[in-house]
């Protein structure tokens, strides 16, 4: 299971596992009809809209949205056991995994962002080395890298003139055809970050030094430099980012790992001076993804605590948070359903999500596909 820093690592190490090959449960490209049943109250179900139809071993690590007919997802799927990055466009119909003969082969696509249907990035990497690729409209091309590479787990963030790839040592920020960096202090982590203009992201992860204690790191640009704006005394290990606007930014994190006690999630709002704790009721995962419709709903997710059960989400509206199950894959006995990633499809108040599950393939064996579920309203 995902615990503390690692949340975005460990669906990578899961795709390197040993499993026995079995035919996938597919799903048709075009979303199923049958609702998925609601844990709590009326909120909107989550439907599968792909399922089982790249090889075993596959998963998807990020998802980018720019609008109801155009999104990106993207991640790895072992062919012949060796990886294979993918790529997957939504098109308002369909989803279909895009060709990239200008850019270097990629042993997977760890992350996505766009700005528009002309303007997206995908990070990644393979055997000879790290990959930037930008989406004009038309085809993939290689973009250039900064010299401090990310040495595989870089975070993305995408805004209209400038681009943001965060290595292990120093947030690199490019535009007008030049890359900048900002070095990251020893022990600094940054899980995840989030762009809503080239002169306002927020940057957030953890602070982790042998002998020293651990701490938050929310990091905010204001277009001239990155100010952390954590809590004194604030030791959670930040998982994900939304950005509502500039007086509203939402975090995910898990309360510090103690031996023989479970992590638990916590619910962070920025209003623009301070952090308040509104986690509420959530529970029931590790929550390593955060998204909302920029009106005021929310929308968290992650690792479901245990192996059994479909993807869980809760969503935060009006103050009142409600749980949701999401739509379970038909074709078999499916477990470890784990959603990596949030997006808006659009202003219309529906979302997307992706992720993995695992379909039992024995006694002790399963096999590990790419889930994408969109909310239904």
């Amino acid at each position: 299971m995902k615990t503390g820093m690692y949340l975005k690592v460990a669906i990578i190490a899961a795709l390197t596992a040993t499993t026995v090959t079995v035919a996938p449960a597919a799903v048709s490209a075009a979303d199923r009809a049958a609702p998925a049943a609601s844990a709590r109250g009326h909120a909107p179900a989550w439907r599968t809209s792909l399922a089982g139809t790249l090889t075993d071993n596959s998963g998807l690590s990020d998802i980018a949205s720019v609008g109801p007919h155009a999104a990106w997802a993207v991640g790895t799927q072992y062919v012949d056991g060796r990886g294979q990055g993918v790529i997957l466009r939504w098109n308002g119909r369909t989803w279909q995994q895009e060709s990239t003969p200008a850019v270097p082969e990629t042993g997977t696509w760890h992350a996505v962002d766009g700005v528009s249907a002309h303007d997206v990035w995908a990070y990644g990497w393979g055997q000879e080395g790290e990959t930037l690729g930008h989406y004009d409209g038309r085809r993939w091309t290689q973009a250039p890298l900064p010299e401090e590479k990310g040495y595989g787990f870089a975070k993305l963030a995408a805004a209209p003139g400038r681009v943001w790839l965060v290595s292990d040592t120093a947030i690199n920020s490019y535009a007008h055809g030049v890359w900048q960096r900002t070095p990251l202090p020893s022990g600094v982590h940054i899980s995840a970050i989030e762009a809503r203009t080239a002169h306002d992201a927020w940057a957030v992860g953890q602070f982790g030094y042998a002998g020293q204690p651990g701490r938050s790191v929310l990091l905010h640009w204001d277009g001239r430099s990155w100010t952390d704006t954590a809590p004194a005394g604030s030791n959670l290990v930040v998982a994900s980012v939304y950005q509502e606007s500039a007086r509203s930014v939402w975090v995910t994190a898990l309360t510090p790992y103690v031996e023989d006690e479970q992590q638990q999630t916590k619910v962070l709002h920025w209003n623009g001076r301070t952090w308040r704790d509104v986690t509420g009721p959530v529970d029931g995962l590790w929550a390593s993804a955060i998204t909302g419709d920029g009106k005021g709903t929310v929308w968290v997710s992650g690792d479901p605590y245990g192996y059994e059960g479909t993807a869980l989400y809760w969503r935060l509206r009006n103050g009142i948070w409600t749980s949701v199950e999401g739509d379970a894959v038909p074709g078999g006995r499916t477990q470890a359903y784990d959603i990596e990633a949030l997006a808006p499809t659009g202003r219309a108040g529906q979302f997307w999500s992706v992720g993995t599950y695992s379909l039992i393939t024995g006694e002790s064996t399963s096999a590990q596909y790419e889930l994408i579920q969109r909310s239904t309203r």
